[in-house]
């Protein structure tokens, strides 16, 4: 397997600290509102990762952070009139709810910034004992200039006249003094802790060198992130890890690109801010989102828009039919033999794609050379039965690395009714099967008529209003 590290700035072979388990970090939503679609696409591909390590024969320990302190979670939840845990709470499940609808596999393990304060503690009072940080009126900051290598990830430079700053995100050039503990005020309300620190709150960038610490140890195969949060958010991870550690802290960088809409950033003010809810509003599969965030290569800006989506819509739905073809396919022959022009050697095309740092979108044009093949099959009406299972199987395994099919299950009475429907249009009563396609369809369910009179039953996928 190959990789491109973002500290490196060039593709390497990927060798794992330990052979037995892959320590893999990625940082995960701040739960005061909910994930954009920008968000949606690097969670997307934490699960491609995830997926290509696992299918390549590596065990995996996945962590993914939750940030449930900070400037925005506690701005909004005041807003709403609610606690912190409370509101945090609320769209922790709004963000497992949307990666479900993705196929998001679980992460190993999620753990919340408020459940991890001790830890944060523990590094702060660590730093400031080597000398890295320092006690301001306001908090604790740590102090970049006593750190060497800062600017080793995103090429910040450390000026002469470093100056502090309070807020956890800031879009800045040049390199600045960063919160590590914030004093509290009155804009906190009761969110505070205060043992053997001031009373305060933990800074943003804290929070994940204290959990990947506990979770994964002091140094990670790969870490992950948003393309934005390379500067500040990953460089302060390292300088925090490092000084605090005295070891690498990540060995691999995986960031994936923005997500423009229309060309342009994603910015509410541009009315172009969406969420997953807001697609399936217009009419959409989610999971026509994820297909088209996977025809992309990671480290690509990918432009989104709701024509290109509908698109990926109706592929979605020519994949799904051509499968249930395939099934429903007459097989000749015996297993052993074997059959020219396989699925094979796709399948190995794929892979080797797949390895190559996550080209998703290389990889999926061997998955629809296989698709293109089965619908050559199922328009000559059968199929030689090494060739179904080999294809059968290429399929399957494909779709364990890129999880762009999800099992449904058609209820009986839907069944039911398409065969009803069936002998009513063999016997000419069109207006009758009309009505019994109305039904099937308002059940939220599809049928694909086939040449030979028989059909398939799929999902109603709108194509977007």
């Amino acid at each position: 397997m190959q990789v491109y590290n973002t500290l490196t700035k060039k593709v390497e072979k990927f060798v794992p600290i330990d052979e037995n388990e892959v320590k893999l970090y990625c940082c995960g939503p701040t739960v005061y509102d909910f994930v954009h679609i920008g968000n949606v696409r690097t969670f997307i591909f934490y699960d491609i990762m995830r997926r290509t390590l696992l299918e390549d024969g590596f065990k995996v320990k996945q962590v993914i952070n939750l940030t449930d302190v900070d400037d925005k979670t506690i701005k909004n939840s005041k807003l709403r009139g609610m606690n912190l845990d409370e509101f945090t709470k609320k769209y922790i499940e709004y963000f497992f709810e949307d990666i479900d609808k993705v196929n998001i596999k679980r992460a190993d393990v999620y753990p919340r910034a408020t459940e991890n304060i001790e830890q944060m503690k523990a590094i702060v009072l660590g730093l400031i004992e080597r000398g890295y940080a320092y006690t301001a009126e306001d908090g604790i900051y740590y102090s970049i200039s006593k750190f060497k290598d800062y600017g080793k990830l995103s090429g910040a430079k450390v000026g002469g006249g470093v100056s502090r700053i309070k807020n956890d995100e800031y879009d800045k050039e040049n390199a600045t003094d960063f919160a590590l503990w914030k004093n509290w005020t009155d804009d906190d309300g009761d969110v505070y802790w205060d043992d053997n620190l001031p009373k305060g709150r933990p800074g943003w960038h804290i929070e994940c060198s204290a959990m990947s610490l506990r979770y994964l140890g002091e140094t990670l195969d790969i870490h992950s992130g948003g393309v934005d949060l390379i500067f500040p958010h990953h460089e302060n991870e390292i300088a925090q890890s490092e000084a605090y550690n005295d070891k690498k802290f990540v060995n691999y960088w995986a960031h994936p690109e923005h997500l423009l809409v229309d060309g342009k950033k994603m910015a509410k003010s541009l009315h172009n801010f969406f969420t997953l809810r807001d697609l399936e509003k217009r009419g959409f599969d989610p999971m026509s989102f994820r297909l088209m965030m996977l025809d992309a290569h990671y480290r690509s800006k990918l432009d989104f828009t709701f024509e290109a989506l509908k698109k990926y819509e109706k592929t979605l739905e020519d994949i799904e039919i051509a499968l249930k073809r395939l099934e429903k396919l007459p097989k000749t022959g015996e297993m052993e033999v074997k059959v020219v022009g396989s699925a094979g050697s796709e399948l190995e095309e794929f892979k080797t794609a797949m390895n190559k740092d996550f080209d998703t979108h290389s990889a999926l044009l061997h998955f629809f050379k296989i698709i293109n093949l089965i619908n050559e099959k199922a328009n000559k009406g059968e199929i030689n039965l090494m060739e179904y299972e080999e294809m059968t199987a290429a399929i399957q395994k494909m779709n364990l690395f890129v999880g762009i099919l999800k099992d449904y299950t058609v209820p009986e009475d839907i069944s039911k009714l398409a065969d009803e429907r069936k002998s009513l249009r063999l016997n000419g009563k069109w207006n009758e099967a009309d009505k019994k396609r109305n039904v099937i369809k308002e059940a939220g369910f599809k049928i694909i008529d086939l040449p030979n009179s028989d059909y398939v039953i799929i999902k109603d996928r709108k194509y977007g209003r």
